[in-house]
């Protein structure tokens, strides 16, 4: 695999550039951009580069723009880049005269269009490709984008659990509630997997024959009958049969009244439940009996005990056939999610981003696609995918048709072993297949963003394994550190550190009330012994730091420089937990939902209470709220003292005008600064991070004010509705960091890719 020359290698036809994290894929990007605009003549209007993320897009957006300045500055005058050494050999070539008014041409003019540029998400290419292609997509031209539908797949689960449960026989309904329960379930399985139309799911489970089912169904409740009518003149023959018949004492022994006295409660019933709730059913069969019968002893013989064994056999049969009939649902759920999600988009006039990929693709595939793909290639004469291994078997067949084999040039970045991440969309296996049908496969072999001590740690690592990736397609190409060694190493009192440290929970030296019995530590104590450990570390490291003692690249150790990466947001919250013991200040990356927060609980009970200022029961709720501080002997004042009750009526009365006649933010404000909330809050340990959260809060209520003008009502009932665990979780809405403050960072693996940290504890 050859070596990735930004300057020489050939911008023709397609190409795979597989890079390591750290390695200059956006370097590279735009040096690409760059010599496709200055040595092709390429208009920004004609590069099409796609990237994963909108925060990508925005970065690529705003780097290639710099770059592009930058190189024009070099252009116009040697060294006016700054000493970039890849511009200053771009623009050498550009010295004399003529070629130099070209280039000047070239890069100004790309400057003057650069908001024409065509650098965006794969989601937002296909929507506007099929929006301005409508007649050859077929696609309305005033569909709206939805970047949320899971409203609309609530409703179509809620839809398929009325049509396959409301008349399922009670004994199937009971053995679907041990496990499904609600609808929630469904909504639940649905939810993990966002886009059905793409889902193949193996095996494919068949529905249970109705037959088939009732055939059992009658067979159980008939053994059911027989024995509820048999058994109050046979209880006492049963009792003293096995009290007498040598069986084990551990099983039967004393119990056999209270075994009596369970089989009687669950023959009360008219109607038999699933699955069966009397756990001890088996003692009353013939195979329970033998197996706990003494050497002595003889197998008790009874009519009832036959019908004990039979009742356990249908229970079973039943509840298998229960089992299957709820794999064929989980199956057919997405089935009926396939067939009903586009039709009430159709119907609503709406469509999702994964919506556009679909229609992408039928668009490029279809019989009239040719027209289309014709028309994007001669658009765009140059075409690079960032981050390729996130992208998935659609969005690689829509590239592929398009602009695989054209006259386009192609670029691929990405990196296989980044396509572990699933939780991205990425599909390892595409990947594998694009990179067998390009021209010319590169690499990018220096990391610049690591020292040169971690690189060679993580080589010899990796370097030591035959299959470190499982798949042999997937090696390990050492990465060259592309940093001098020295200047960026942590030094505690001088002593440069080592790079990667391996840490090890030695058992042997906890105590025994850790340990299980075969000397092994429970995972939930492991977890926090290792938050703990952590913290400590961390304190010890920032008190250095403050000494003087701990330095990183010559400055001193801050708690900003340090991060701790967690596999979930559970343990991220440990973490935070264990520092925040020691007093470290620590910010989590990856944000709770802004409607889950107790902010969100006390702000609609507030509102709720001056929505009714008459209502005395939501007054009183208001008041106990931090947001307005009453204690318990405050309120229970207010019981005694009615003059003070009428006064807090009063006051939340007027603020009920001020919403009317001003609206909710001035509403907000006013009761802020009268009630003293700010104070209030800020006295609170964490006062910062609740005083935002109430903060962001009321900018979204004030917004959807504006927006919707639901009224004073429907503005706390919409608030209510957010807070719903089951309502839509935007990622606009979750709650944004209380402050810039020097502090420790937490995050979770997924949401640090990309991300970089002078100190990592993982």
């Amino acid at each position: 695999m050859r070596e990735f020359d930004l300057l020489k290698s050939p911008l023709t036809g397609t190409n795979l550039i597989e890079a390591s994290a750290g390695t200059g894929k956006t370097y590279t990007i735009t040096g690409i951009y760059l010599r496709l605009v200055l040595e092709q003549g390429l208009g920004v209007e004609r590069i099409l580069v796609v990237t994963f993320t909108r925060d990508a897009t925005a970065e690529l957006r705003d780097r290639t723009r710099r770059a592009l300045k930058s190189l024009l500055a070099e252009v116009e005058c040697p060294g006016g880049a700054g000493g970039e050494e890849l511009l200053q050999k771009l623009a050498a070539g550009y010295r004399d005269s003529g070629r130099r008014e070209l280039a000047l041409g070239r890069l100004s003019g790309a400057l003057r269009t650069f908001d024409q540029a065509a650098i965006s998400t794969i989601h937002g290419f296909c929507g506007r490709m099929l929006q301005e292609n409508a007649f050859e997509s077929a696609v309305p031209f005033d569909t709206e984008l939805i970047t949320d539908q899971s409203r609309l797949v609530r409703e179509v689960v809620e839809d398929f659990w009325r049509r396959n449960f409301y008349e399922l026989p009670p004994e199937v309904v009971q053995c679907a509630q041990q496990e499904i329960k609600s609808p929630g379930y469904f909504l639940g399985l649905a939810r993990s997997h966002p886009s059905p139309a793409r889902l193949n799911i193996v095996p494919q489970a068949g529905p249970l024959p109705p037959a088939e089912l009732e055939k059992l169904l009658s067979g159980f409740r008939k053994t059911y009958h027989e024995l509820r009518r048999a058994w109050p003149a046979a209880a006492e023959e049963v009792q003293e049969l096995l009290a007498g018949s040598g069986l084990n004492a551990r099983s039967y022994g004393g119990k056999v009244p209270a075994l009596v006295k369970e089989m009687d409660d669950y023959l009360a019933p008219a109607e038999p439940a699933l699955p069966l709730d009397f756990g001890n059913i088996a003692r009353f069969t013939p195979e329970g009996l033998e197996a706990s019968v003494t050497k002595q002893g003889t197998v008790p013989q009874h009519r009832i005990l036959d019908l004990c064994a039979s009742l356990s056999r249908s229970a079973g049969e039943v509840s298998r056939a229960a089992e299957r009939h709820f794999l064929f649902l989980k199956t057919d759920l997405f089935r009926f999610l396939r067939e009903e999600l586009p039709l009430r988009k159709q119907q609503r006039n709406v469509q999702f981003y994964d919506d556009l990929l679909l229609g992408m693709l039928e668009a490029v595939r279809g019989e009239t696609s040719r027209a289309l793909v014709r028309t994007l290639r001669e658009k765009y004469r140059a075409v690079l995918i960032d981050e390729f291994q996130d992208t998935d078997p659609v969005q690689y067949a829509v590239f592929s048709r398009v602009f695989a084999g054209g006259n386009s040039s192609l670029f691929l970045i990405g990196d296989p072993k980044q396509a572990i991440y699933g939780f991205r969309g990425a599909d390892i296996f595409t990947y594998r297949e694009a990179a067998r049908q390009v021209e010319r496969v590169y690499t990018l072999g220096r990391n610049w963003r690591s020292e040169p001590g971690l690189v060679e740690s993580v080589n010899a690592i990796f370097s030591g394994v035959e299959l470190p990736f499982v798949f042999d397609w997937i090696g390990f190409r050492p990465a060259e550190p592309a940093r001098a060694p020295g200047g960026g190493e942590l030094l505690l009192d001088g002593c440069c550190q080592a790079p990667l440290q391996l840490w090890l929970m030695d058992t042997g030296s906890l105590p025994d009330s850790l340990l299980t019995r075969d000397g092994f530590i429970r995972k939930g104590d492991a977890r926090q012994l290792a938050c703990r450990a952590v913290a400590v570390e961390v304190s010890r490291l920032v008190s250095l730091g403050r000494e003087g003692r701990a330095l990183l690249g010559g400055e001193p150790l801050k708690p900003g420089d340090i991060a701790v990466l967690v596999r979930r947001n559970a343990e991220a919250e440990q973490v935070r937990q264990a520092l925040a013991a020691l007093n470290i200040p620590s910010l989590l990356h990856e944000r709770e939902y802004l409607f889950d927060t107790h902010e969100a609980l006390e702000l609609e009970r507030v509102l709720a209470a001056v929505a009714e200022p008459g209502d005395e029961y939501l007054l009183r709720a208001a008041l106990a709220t931090d947001i307005l501080g009453l204690d318990g002997e405050s309120l229970a004042g207010l019981q005694e003292h009615e003059s003070g009750l009428e006064r807090w009526m009063n006051r939340f009365g007027q603020y009920n005008l001020t919403w009317q006649d001003h609206g909710f933010i001035r509403l907000f404000a006013g009761l802020v600064s009268a009630e003293k909330v700010r104070e209030r809050l800020l006295g609170f340990a964490d006062g910062e991070r609740r005083l935002t959260n109430l903060v962001q809060l009321a900018e979204v209520l004030h917004r959807h004010s504006l927006e919707s003008k639901p009224g004073i009502r429907g503005l706390v009932k919409w608030l209510s509705e957010q807070r719903d665990p089951d309502s839509p979780r935007p990622e606009e809405l979750k709650v944004r960091l209380e402050t810039d403050e020097d502090a420790v960072r937490v995050a979770t693996v997924h949401k640090s890719k990309g991300l970089e940290y002078p100190v990592v504890f993982c």
